[in-house]
This record gives C-alpha cells, sequence and structure tokens, in this order.
C-alpha cells in the first residue's frame, strides 16, 4: 500500500518536510497515496492541479507519491530535489528500522544462547543434552514433531527391517554403513520417531549427511528425492549437527503446528544452536568412549582377581550393577552412580596380592590369614588412589567392609561416618556373596538371603540402604 511512507516517515514529520519544502521553494508540496489520493499537503488545503509527480519506491516498491502544481520553470528542479531529498529521508528510516529490527533479533538469539548454557550446564550427559536441544528447537518453531538423531556406524548383521528404514535402497541391497539413531523425539507420535533409524547413505539424511547444509522440504511426499520416508509428515525441515567437518546428528521438525512455513530466522536461529549442542554432544561421546575404556579395563582387573577363584568368577560384575540400581533408588546422580559402579567393580582388585592358599580355602581362616585376607580393601584402594579422579572411588573401594555399628575393618566407621557409597557395595557384596555358589553351600534364593540379611540391619547395614536395596531387587 502507498501509504506505506507513514511506516518510515511519520506523518507529524512529513507535514513539517512538506512545510519546509513549501517555504523554501515557494510552491505546494503533496504527498498521493492510491488512486492519487493526496494523503498530506502544504499548504493545507491547497489545490491538487497540473500537478506534476515522481514515485517514492522502497525495496521495489511504490510507497508513495511526491508532487507540486507543474507550469514554472521552476516546478521540475523542485521536484527532483524533494524527491531526492525524501528518497534519502526514507532509505535513513529504513536502514534505522532494519537495524534496529537486526540488534533486536541478535539479542533475542544471544538470549537463547545464553539461557542454553545455562541448561546444558557443565555436564557431560548425551541424553540430557539431546533434550535440551529438542526442546529448545521446540520453543523457537512449536511443531507436531521435533526428533534429534546422532550418527553411528550400522551394528554388523542385518538390520531389522521394523527399526533401520532407508528410503532409495532396496531390502534385498546393502545395508547401510552410516545410520541416524533416534536419541529423543518430541510431539506426535514420538514412540514411534524413537524407534525409527533412517540411512545416512542416501535420501533426505544422506543429503544432510553429505551436504552438511540444512533443508527444507515443502511436502515430503511429493519430492522424489524423498520417497519412502517414514515420518508422516509434509512440510520438514532438517537441521544438522556439525562438529569439526563432519556431521554427527540431525535435528527434524515436521509440521509446524500453525500450518505456516519454517523461516529463515528460525532456520537461522536453530542452526545456531545446533552448533553448539553439537560441541556438548560431541564431549559427551568422547566422554563416554573414555568411561567405556576405563570400565572394560576395570572389568579386565577384575576377571583377572577373580580367575583365581572359579566361585567368585563374575561376583565384581554382579554387585557393581547390584550397587548402581541402590544407588539409582537412593536417589543418586548419573555421573555418581557411574562412579558407584566403577568402585564396586573394583571393591575386590586388592585381593590380587593375596596368596592363592588364602582365596581358595575352604575351612575357617586362621588369624593370621584373616589379618592378611582384611588387607584387600586397603590395597585395593592404593592401587588406584594415584590416579587424581579416583581418589574418591578408591575411599568407597577402601571402606565397603566396615559395618554400621563400627565393627568393620579397616578403620571401625561408624553409621554415616562410612560414606554412602561403601555402604551400598558392602550390602551389594554380602547379598552376592550368600546368592552365588560356594564349595561349601549351595547359593541361596533372594528370600532365603534377605531373610539372613535383615537380622544385620542397623548393625552390618545401614537401615535405609537395606530399604533401597529391597526396592532395586524386588
Amino acid at each position: 500500500m502507498p501509504e506505506q511512507i507513514f511506516e518510515y516517515v511519520p506523518a507529524e514529520r512529513l507535514k513539517n518536510l512538506l512545510r519546509d519544502y513549501s517555504e523554501a521553494l515557494g510552491l505546494p508540496v503533496f504527498i498521493l497515496g492510491k488512486n492519487e489520493e493526496v494523503l498530506l499537503c502544504y499548504p493545507e488545503g491547497a489545490k491538487p492541479k497540473r500537478l506534476i509527480k515522481k514515485s517514492v519506491s522502497l525495496v521495489e516498491a511504490t510507497i508513495c507519491e511526491v508532487a507540486v502544481p507543474g507550469g514554472r520553470k521552476t516546478a521540475e528542479p523542485a521536484l527532483d530535489f524533494i524527491w531526492r531529498n525524501l528518497i534519502q529521508i526514507v532509505h535513513m528510516n529504513y536502514e534505522i528500522d532494519s537495524l534496529s529490527g537486526e540488534v533486536a533479533r541478535n539479542y533475542d538469539e544471544l538470549s537463547i544462547l545464553w539461557d542454553l548454557t545455562s541448561k546444558l550446564g557443565a555436564g557431560l550427559d548425551v541424553d540430557r543434552i539431546c533434550k535440551v536441544l529438542a526442546d529448545e528447537v521446540m520453543e523457537i518453531c512449536p511443531s507436531n514433531r521435533i526428533s534429534i538423531l546422532l550418527v553411528a556406524d550400522m551394528p554388523s548383521g542385518p538390520p531389522k527391517p521394523s527399526c533401520i528404514i532407508n528410503p532409495d535402497i532396496a531390502s534385498e541391497q546393502e545395508p547401510p554403513n552410516k545410520v541416524f539413531f533416534p536419541k529423543i523425539s518430541l510431539g506426535e507420535e514420538a514412540s514411534a520417531a524413537s524407534m525409527t533409524a533412517l540411512s545416512a547413505d542416501s535420501g533426505l539424511m544422506g543429503h544432510v549427511y553429505n551436504t552438511m547444509k540444512s533443508i527444507v522440504v515443502d511436502d515430503v511426499r511429493k519430492d522424489e528425492r524423498f520417497q519412502g520416508f517414514p515420518y508422516p509428515a509434509r512440510r520438514l525441515l532438517a537441521v544438522p549437527l556439525s562438529v569439526e567437518g563432519s556431521v554427527i546428528g540431525t535435528i527434524i521438525a515436521t509440521d509446524k503446528i500453525d500450518g505456516k512455513d519454517y523461516y529463515s530466522t528460525e532456520i537461522k536461529l536453530i542452526s545456531s544452536i545446533a552448533t553448539n549442542c553439537a560441541v556438548a554432544i560431541k564431549k559427551a561421546l568422547l566422554y563416554d568412549e573414555i568411561q567405556e575404556m576405563l570400565f572394560d579395563t576395570a572389568e579386565a582387573f577384575s576377571l583377572a582377581m577373580e580367575a583365581k577363584d572359579p566361585y567368585t568368577y563374575g561376583h565384581s560384575k554382579r554387585v557393581s550393577e547390584l550397587s548402581a540400581n541402590i544407588a539409582k533408588a537412593v536417589g543418586m546422580a548419573t555421573e555418581k552412580i557411574r562412579r558407584v559402579r566403577l568402585a564396586a567393580l573394583l571393591h575386590d582388585i586388592g585381593k590380587l596380592g593375596t596368596p592363592e592358599v588364602i582365596l581358595g580355602k575352604v575351612s575357617t581362616l586362621d588369624p593370621e590369614e584373616m589379618d592378611r585376607m582384611r588387607e584387600h580393601p586397603y590395597a585395593g584402594a592404593r592401587m588406584v588412589e594415584n590416579i587424581g579422579r579416583m581418589r574418591e572411588v578408591a575411599q568407597w573401594m577402601c571402606h565397603h567392609h566396615e559395618k554400621y555399628d563400627g565393627s568393620g575393618y579397616p578403620s571401625g566407621l561408624k553409621g554415616e561416618e562410612i560414606p554412602l557409597p561403601s555402604r551400598i557395595i558392602a550390602l551389594a557384596d554380602f547379598y552376592d556373596a550368600l546368592t552365588s555358589e560356594r564349595p561349601y553351600r549351595k547359593a541361596l534364593s533372594r528370600d532365603e538371603a534377605v531373610g539372613i540379611m535383615e537380622e544385620s540391619v542397623g548393625t552390618h547395614f545401614d537401615p535405609m540402604v537395606f530399604e533401597h536395596f529391597l526396592r532395586a531387587t524386588s
């Protein structure tokens, strides 16, 4: 609409300009709108007769016309001066508005990124990072479905047809090498989307994986490039999660709830968020890989120790799993549960220095042999305490034979003086010993073991930990 002139030059300001033009040049000045309607003029009430005019345009669109009466030699130069001056003012105000809008958008983007950084925190939990990312994308452009998928190598063996969707490769052909596995999905049919993996070798995901660029599809059903795409969607936005020149995942949003297109401003903001989250996800994945290597090493050590006694084979791994379940029931944070698992896995590693004749003895140990056996918690702690991040784990290992009433070893700690993880491991250790085969007795059932342990609650075991143990093993 021509009346757009008022969006860039307010009416009161424009009136003052027309007055200045008219008084300086000695002729009436008019601003014309649609169908040459007079929007403003100076002097007020001037008659628009024999006008000569010029269009004032902005971004290739006419926003008004400026006019003066013709017939004088000075009319055309005056009109040209007014037109040029008004064009400059309009364009200057347009630039100011654009810059103001850009500043506002940048501020909004920085605010969102700052908020995102606060939500991500310093943790290295892939699931939590992906959940934060999905929530942020849903906030920016509410959609019927938001999914976060991460790239992984295709597992060996044939893919499961119900889980792996490959739109461009026939089922009898080779399975894909890289696959986008779903990590989290929000919105409609989120559970179905959480079970759907997509090939990174071809189709839509192959395009995103190879180009490392965002893509918007107006109608997935009609786009020949993506025939067979499994999501029941029309409009689709896919934004890659890229780190150091490689794609580690993607964000998929389908069908905005308001039915509109995915705007460039939304895509830009989501891309910025994707960059920040991709770095966090990469760090978390590397951390998980290192943790897995650490646990594999710890398990190898525990198996080496247990190889001395076939009756204890697998004991440390079972104690580790049960300790983690109890720690989860107690309400420990994910990272602490991970370290409890590690401490439990290594709790008997000090027995590597215990003579096999003592470890394998069926009859009761004599006092000297018992003293030697009781050295293993402290010996195990000494083996790992020099690893900086393992010092706390070493303390938990050291005290897993303490008793709640203070009659345990090596330090005779009592009650809550004993670290909570040590109290958990002590209980899990005792339970597994009762429910495992020994040369001198058969394995007890869960109920039989619990019956024996109940007699020692408050003396050997922490009552609170025992309650959580019952829930964890029910």
